[in-house]
């Protein structure tokens, strides 16, 4: 029973591993229902994942909400600790999520399945946080124990590859508030980042969103961004420390790179435009294609439509968003252009009545599902594809290029 509520919240596809861009070596899709037009208005199409990964059954939803005041940024005081790379046997491993490059799954329940189990706690009094990262855009690997509040964290690389750590998103319960916690991820690979120059994680809480409307915000102190000691095949890992308290006990909390935009975020944000009845007489929502895992890529035109008897030809204007799935501030971006040209201001009506504005807002569905930093299923970048000519392998980028093109 449980395996058949969960193939019906997140039914998936068989996994594509490409080893070229040769099209006679791309397999054909399966267990995939046949492509048709658009769900009924006001419901969601089904999300697709390649089907080694294993996802919880709980749908994952934040609230909306701006802060009255800009980001927090941290000055560093140059006595920030560095805590070195600790290997597994130092600690305790609590959280262990799947492979990235070889598309397995070794739980940290050891359970199998479409739903795994969640971490499980063996004593009633066990303070020892639980990890979840296996949702919609989720990304952590393993999680090591050092003490009773430090951990040590690792990302997953992207999907079929042994690269592109940077996009993180997990969830954290069994807190204690005002304790002095301490998380460090170990397998960053870039040598500069945003880290050294005042940005801090974000923070989201259930019990805040839930009994005073706050949502995500930047937190912590302490934090430092450093080369460890350790290195693989030639590379060189860096760390991210930092420091912070839960604000309440037994509070569900998330912690992420970025300000998450799922898929799921934007089909919601479609039907709302859907069942609009101004908004959608001016706003078409096509399938542009579907992707490697049967994802709709969705495609916009925006237009108003031409006065009677007065059939202009108009230019068009392109965009396009999301192409790197850990850049999620790209599909913020999009939504706040498509807020201002769905409008009603008379700018926007001007723009309409003088463009046709195409549209496709998640150029790797797949990519953001499986919380992917910068590759499709196919473990390659998307954006640098646009001279391939090989449909089957990057259908998006494909469409787009000859939508263009028309």
């Amino acid at each position: 029973q449980t395996d058949s509520v969960c193939a019906d919240l997140f039914p998936r596809a068989k996994q594509i591993l490409l080893p070229s861009d040769s099209e006679a070596e791309v397999p054909h899709l399966q267990e995939l229902s046949k492509p048709s037009d658009l769900p009924p208005v006001g419901q969601f199409s089904q999300v697709y994942w390649p089907n080694q990964c294993k996802v919880i059954r709980d749908r994952i939803e934040h609230i909306d909400w701006i802060p009255t005041t800009p980001e927090p940024m941290y000055t560093p005081t140059g006595l920030e600790m560095m805590p070195p790379y600790q290997p597994p046997d130092k600690g305790t491993v609590v959280y262990l999520g799947e492979e990235a490059n070889t598309a397995s799954c070794f739980m940290y329940s050891q359970v199998r399945g479409l739903c795994p189990m969640k971490q499980v706690l063996h004593q009633k009094l066990d303070n020892t946080l639980i990890f979840e990262a296996r949702f919609e855009s989720g990304n952590l690997q393993k999680v090591v124990k050092v003490n009773d509040f430090e951990y040590q964290l690792t990302l997953r690389t992207d999907l079929y590859t042994s690269r592109h750590t940077q996009w993180y998103y997990f969830q954290v319960s069994n807190t204690q508030a005002g304790m002095p916690y301490r998380f460090t991820i170990v397998n960053f690979t870039k040598r500069n980042s945003l880290y050294k120059h005042g940005l801090r994680p974000l923070l989201y809480s259930e019990a805040d969103a839930k009994k005073h409307n706050v949502g995500w915000r930047r937190t912590g102190n302490e934090i430092k961004y450093y080369k460890n000691n350790v290195g693989e095949g030639g590379h060189q890992y860096f760390s991210l420390t930092w420091t912070f308290q839960f604000p309440h006990d037994r509070d569900t909390c998330y912690f992420a790179h970025c300000y998450p935009y799922t898929y799921s975020n934007l089909q919601e944000y479609l039907v709302d435009i859907s069942k609009d009845p101004e908004k959608s007489k001016f706003c078409k929502i096509r399938i542009l294609c579907r992707s490697l895992a049967g994802n709709i890529v969705y495609v916009l035109t925006i237009t108003n439509p031409p006065e009677s008897g007065n059939d202009t030809k108009r230019k068009a204007v392109i965009l396009t968003a999301r192409v790197h799935p850990g850049e999620t501030n790209s599909s913020w971006i999009m939504k706040g252009f498509l807020d201002y040209i769905l409008g009603n201001s008379h700018k926007a009506q001007q723009l309409r009545d003088t463009f046709v504005f195409k549209v496709v807002p998640m150029l790797n569905p797949d990519g953001v599902i499986v919380g992917n930093h910068r590759c499709s299923l196919t473990g390659k970048d998307l954006n640098r594809k646009y001279k391939c000519k090989v449909k089957k392998c990057y259908p998006s980028i494909w469409y787009t290029r000859n939508m263009i093109r028309r």
